[in-house]
């Protein structure tokens, strides 16, 4: 794997981690999901997990364990295919995203 496919993936799995645990999403189907999950909410809007999954979803670091598996065996069977560099331009906007929001965050922007 070249480097520039590392930080692809690197950068893909860190917003695809935070875009599952942490945002709404397009038309709230993320945040339903989350709901689905057992995240539930207090009067101040503030999330709360009622089980391991709730509880896995909730936390991105956490969940990036499990979205980094998940892209690496994506990655195993485009290889095994031969369509890695499909995939890897298919993560290739979550990786640019991931890359915008590092710097909103490091930047404070």
């Amino acid at each position: 794997m070249s480097p520039e496919t590392f930080v692809i993936l690197a950068l893909a799995t860190y917003r695809l981690s935070l875009l599952i645990s942490k945002e709404p999403g397009p038309f709230d189907i993320l945040g339903k999901f989350r709901t689905w999950a057992g995240v539930e909410y207090d009067q101040y809007s503030h999330p709360q997990a009622t089980g391991q999954l709730s509880e896995a979803i909730m936390c991105p670091y956490c969940l990036s364990v499990w979205i980094g598996i998940c892209v690496t065996l994506v990655m195993v069977a485009a290889q095994y295919l031969n369509l890695l560099p499909l995939v890897t331009y298919a993560l290739l906007p979550f990786a640019l995203s991931g890359l915008a929001v590092a710097f909103f965050k490091w930047f404070g922007v």
